[in-house]
């Protein structure tokens, strides 16, 4: 245990507590408040996400684009690595920097971000993350790419960005192999 520490907290927890009280804007924040309600929305997440992607999959399965299916019917490593990572940075960049910046043009008037902003905040953010597949592939792009991707800005608004990272990067320990069997 390295000096100084009292013997009940663990190396690091400082670290977590004081992440945990930066101030975002809207309530917005890093970590959640309540850890197992978090996990509960994380993991329903992951799995109605994974079931929700494989039957649109299977309903768009003839006009699926050649590249997605050739990427999701590749050998699951380095797939699912690759996968995994890029859904983290995503959550850097569109979650934590994009949808908090929206957050705060409120406070530039004076006022806060209430819930319909957040949701406006999240809706653009996620569209300026994919709105080249959503216009390039409608209905499809848009229910599997910015649809799925307002559920981890909820996850981020609702529970904080580690519960957004969690559950993103783990939807595709489930839905990675799932694509592999059905495409």
């Amino acid at each position: 245990m390295p000096p100084g520490l009292p013997p009940s907290r663990p190396a690091g927890a400082g670290v977590v507590a004081r992440a945990s009280r930066l101030s975002l804007p809207a309530g917005l924040r890093l970590f959640p408040d309540d850890l197992n309600a978090a996990l509960r929305a994380a993991l329903g997440a992951v799995i109605g996400v994974s079931l929700f992607v494989a039957a649109l999959d299977l309903a768009f399965a003839a006009a699926l684009p050649e590249g997605y299916r050739q990427f999701y019917t590749a050998p699951l490593y380095p797939r699912m690595l690759s996968s995994c990572l890029g859904a983290l940075k995503e959550e850097l960049l569109y979650r934590l920097l994009l949808t908090t910046a929206l957050a705060a043009l409120p406070t530039l008037w004076g006022k806060s971000a209430g819930p319909k902003w957040m949701i406006a905040a999240i809706v653009l953010a996620q569209f300026a993350n994919v709105h080249a597949l959503v216009l390039e592939l409608p209905p499809w792009g848009a229910l599997r790419f910015w649809l799925v991707g307002c559920i981890w800005g909820w996850l981020y608004w609702r529970h904080g960005l580690a519960s957004a990272m969690l559950g993103h990067g783990a939807v595709h320990l489930l839905l990675d192999p799932l694509l592999l069997r059905l495409l």
